[in-house]
């Protein structure tokens, strides 16, 4: 939540419970930051990919018999 006060020029912002209670349990499982589940999702999305790109091209240039 954001909270603007135009008189005296101050703008504080508090987060979301929702995102604190997410820290919170990700911290719990393997003591890992929201950060570094981002680092890791992302290094895991790119392995498959990337098996998934290697498996489609041996698929397509296998001669069929």
């Amino acid at each position: 939540m954001i909270s603007i006060d135009f008189n005296n020029g101050i703008v504080q912002a508090t987060p979301v419970a929702g995102a604190a209670a997410t820290d919170a349990v990700s911290r719990l499982v393997l003591g890992m930051t929201l950060n570094e589940w981002f680092y890791v999702s992302a290094i895991l999305y790119t392995f498959v990919m990337t098996g998934l790109a290697v498996y489609k091209a041996i698929k397509e240039n296998n001669p069929k018999e």
